[in-house]
This record gives structure tokens, sequence and C-alpha cells, in this order.
């Protein structure tokens, strides 16, 4: 999907350990001085986002940022992310408003996390739509 925008592309892989673990490993790629954005599909724990995060980091990384298309965040699990959380390893941390229930109770103003508006995507989609 990046390929054609000039992006370096850094792969990483999981594998669940005992329980809850997980290890995350850089797979492919070099994260040295990067600034990166790990794109996901959605999050509600967020484990698997925080080790790879935090090992993009150990790895040397400028920046880590997350966009995430749903933010399901139980238990208002988001303020594990947030500054001062015990998963707080994020510059920035995107979410559209796919699940407003959630994104209505995040901290715009003084955290790091953004919620990009769907509303006009979907307007434009439905303006454009072609049953042909």
């Amino acid at each position: 999907m990046f390929q054609d925008m000039g992006l370096e592309i850094i792969v990483c892989g999981k594998t669940r350990g005992e329980g809850d673990q997980r290890n995350v490993v850089i797979q492919d790629g070099d994260a040295s001085g990067k600034h990166i954005v790990i794109v996901d599909d959605l999050v509600q724990t967020g484990g698997t986002l925080f080790e790879t995060g935090k090992v993009l980091k150990e790895a040397g990384a400028a920046s880590v940022n997350a966009f995430v298309s749903h933010a399901v965040f139980p238990g208002d699990s988001w303020k594990r992310f947030n500054k001062g959380g015990d998963r707080a390893c994020f510059d920035k941390f995107w979410v559209t408003n796919s699940i407003p229930t959630v994104t209505d109770k995040l901290p715009v103003k003084d955290g790091i996390f953004e919620v990009l508006d769907l509303m006009d995507l979907i307007i434009n989609d439905l303006d454009h739509f072609s049953s042909a």
C-alpha cells in the first residue's frame, strides 16, 4: 500500500510467549534515526502495539508514532498510552472517530492523541458512488 509513496518500510513480526507475553522483532529494515508511523487496523489494550513501539525506539528510531483506524480501548485502556502511562512510548497517536463513544473521551488538547474525522471521507465516497 505504501510502496509507491517513496517511504522506507520496516517490517516487524510478533510471536506469543507464555500467557500474554508478546515478542516483537524487527524482521526487515533499519529504524536508526527514522521517524516511524506504525499503521494498524485496530487497537484494544495495545500490548502488541506497545511492544512494537518499544522495540523500534530501542533500535534507535528518532520518533515512533501510531495510526490506528479503530480505537476500541476497552476499560479506558488508552490511558496507558497517554503521557505518564506505563505504555507511553508514542510521540503521536492518531485514530479515526469510527468509534466515537471511545474517541470522545480521548484527551486531544494535552495528550498524544489526535482524532481524525471520517465524515468528509464518507460523504465524498457517497457522492461519488457508482453502482455501475
